[in-house]
């Protein structure tokens, strides 16, 4: 059982780490947040830009001018770009957060103390509300599912925001779990630097931008897993995601989900993992019923570009999985140098 024991000050030993691409306005809201947290646990905020135009630094808040650390890097990819940011990173301890989040006060030492008495865990996960800035009521739900539970939040008008990880108690995990059930979004995790070392970087044809649209954090979580590390899930490692969406992007972000997400299983599949195997069988099996109700149920029906976009999102998933089994070892770029 994780018990937290405080028992030295805080050190700067962590490297955050924000990746963005032509949002602006988002990257300046996240580090004017940033500078109204504690950053005594901070060496350094590492922004890798992959903007056509690069972000302009002038009236940055002065807390975070001294650790910041900006590298225009024009490309697409989120897991290429984070992986850019790790060899580049300072830290001993890498701690991930997105452009569209919004950090608390205690972010940054919370994660610290969390390693620091926990010397035997090798990354941290945080509770991820969504933001709410009091324009309009947030109502939270729950899809309980055969591997755990999943969270997001609505507002009227069918706005809505997914990638949260809402549980009231800490965990710890050495097995193989299906990530976004138990352990957190990849908006809000850390890890020592050690990890990439010895296990590898992020596959870049994962990740928003790549060609498999979302799951590069998914697929790095389960890695570890696979491979015995300890995960911890600390809900007092708290954001809140500020990712509210409309109708109609909320159904492609989700088909993005799902492109990613199915690659991921289905090249851990074909490798024999029997884990994999149950929760594509549960994936599909959700499809199956879905593609039921809209025909016996009229008000379950939806339009026809839902189920096209659904299925194609399924089966770039599926060839995409395929390519990865393939690859194996040969999709997970290396930590080869590490540049201070």
């Amino acid at each position: 059982m994780w018990l937290p024991v405080y028992s030295r000050a805080v050190t700067n030993s962590i490297s955050i780490i924000i990746c963005t691409r032509n949002r602006p306005e988002q990257i300046r809201e996240c580090l004017e947040h940033l500078a109204r947290s504690s950053l005594a646990a901070v060496c350094e905020i590492l922004v890798l830009d992959q903007s056509a135009q690069p972000l302009e630094l002038e009236g940055l808040p002065a807390a975070v001018r001294p650790l910041l650390r900006y590298h225009s890097r024009p490309g697409r990819g989120l897991a290429k770009a984070r992986n850019q940011a790790i060899r580049l990173a300072r830290g001993e301890i890498l701690a991930f957060t997105d452009d569209d989040c919004v950090v608390s006060s205690s972010w940054a030492d919370q994660i610290w103390r969390a390693f620091d008495a926990n010397p035997h865990v090798d990354g941290v996960y945080g509770r991820v509300l969504a933001y709410d800035d009091g324009s309009a009521p947030v109502t939270y739900h729950r899809w309980a599912t055969a591997f755990g539970e999943i969270s997001y939040a609505t507002r009227p008008g069918g706005v809505s925001c997914t990638a949260l990880f809402d549980k009231p108690n800490a965990a710890a995990f050495r097995r193989p779990v299906m990530p976004i059930e138990n352990l957190g979004a990849g908006n809000n995790m850390a890890f020592r630097r050690r990890v990439f070392e010895r296990h590898g970087l992020f596959v870049e044809d994962l990740g928003a931008g790549g060609p498999l649209r979302s799951g590069e954090d998914c697929e790095f979580h389960y890695r570890l897993l696979r491979a015995g590390c300890t995960l911890l899930y600390d809900p007092s490692v708290l954001i809140y995601h500020n990712g509210w969406l409309g109708a109609e992007r909320s159904a492609a972000l989700h088909d993005d989900y799902t492109c990613g997400i199915i690659a991921v299983f289905v090249s851990y599949a074909l490798r024999g993992d029997r884990l994999a195997r149950e929760y594509l069988r549960f994936r599909f099996g959700t499809v199956r019923q879905e593609v039921i109700d809209s025909t016996t149920t009229p008000a379950a029906r939806k339009p026809l570009s839902y189920y096209t976009n659904r299925a194609r999102a399924f089966w770039q998933g599926f060839i995409g999985g395929v390519r990865l089994a393939v690859l194996d070892r040969r999709a997970i770029p290396r930590l080869v140098q590490h540049t201070r």
